[in-house]
């Protein structure tokens, strides 16, 4: 049984912003790549779920970064520059909540770990069930922590200030059939205020899942400053004021 996989995702030159790094959802993206091809070499993935009327979804993400790769100028003639190298494993399944770990590396550096909690939801009445008894027994007797974290608790934004908003397109759907978490990631980065990101770096990034979005749903970002150069987001549903995300970023 191979408890950890990783994986080579190649930077493509399109996949790079004005800033010359690797947008954000990106990186979120190549770590949910990573997990879905694991899931499914340990028999739990995306496919064999859907048989079962069953689907993985995240509800935690704790980003920590520690380095934003430069890709300008001359960098991506070098092939060794235009992979990162994603790490992955499971830790625990405890009743409704999986923990997957990963590590994230760039020309041998870490670029960033990231510890996230998922849940198995029923397709039929979109709620949480139980974690299966053929996921929950296979994992690791001394599992590996990439970060030491405890419940993330995170103030809501209902009250903040409206940023942005965010029409949903069919193109932000997955194969859940609802908006993608790394979109989410993106929405957030998004309404970041241009002043608080000048000459700064994201260093940690911490996101709750709280609903479902939809094709056809207007995403509404909220948000406020907080302590020690971090910054507060909220995402909701425009039409019901539905909160969908909560989430706070670091920047330095």
């Amino acid at each position: 049984m191979n408890w950890t996989r990783s994986e080579n995702f190649k930077i493509r030159g399109y996949e790079i912003g004005p800033d010359h790094q690797v947008p954000l959802q990106n990186l979120c993206g190549y770590m949910e790549e990573a997990a879905s091809l694991h899931a499914n070499e340990l028999g739990f993935s995306v496919e064999e779920l859907a048989r079962r009327g069953l689907a993985w979804a995240v509800t935690r993400t704790w980003l920590e970064f520690h380095e934003q790769p430069y890709l300008g100028g001359d960098v991506l003639r070098d092939e060794e520059s235009t992979w990162v190298r994603v790490e992955t494993w499971p830790v625990a399944a405890e009743r409704l909540q999986y923990r997957r770990d990963f590590l994230i590396t760039w020309r041998g550096r870490v670029l960033a770990k990231a510890v996230t909690d998922w849940v198995v939801i029923n397709l039929e009445t979109r709620r949480a069930e139980r974690i299966p008894e053929f996921i929950s027994a296979l994992q690791p007797e001394q599992p590996r922590l990439i970060l030491d974290v405890g419940r993330l608790k995170l103030p809501g934004q209902d009250k903040a200030p409206e940023l942005i908003s965010f029409a949903v397109r069919k193109a932000d759907i997955d194969r859940n059939n609802h908006v993608n978490n790394a979109r989410f990631t993106e929405w957030l980065a998004e309404s970041v205020p241009e002043g608080l990101r000048e000459d700064r770096q994201i260093k940690l990034l911490q996101i709750m899942y709280r609903a479902e979005s939809k094709y056809g749903d207007t995403v509404v970002a909220r948000g406020q400053p907080g302590a020690d150069g971090s910054f507060l987001h909220g995402l909701f549903r425009a039409s019901d004021g539905q909160e969908l995300v909560r989430a706070r970023s670091v920047w330095l």
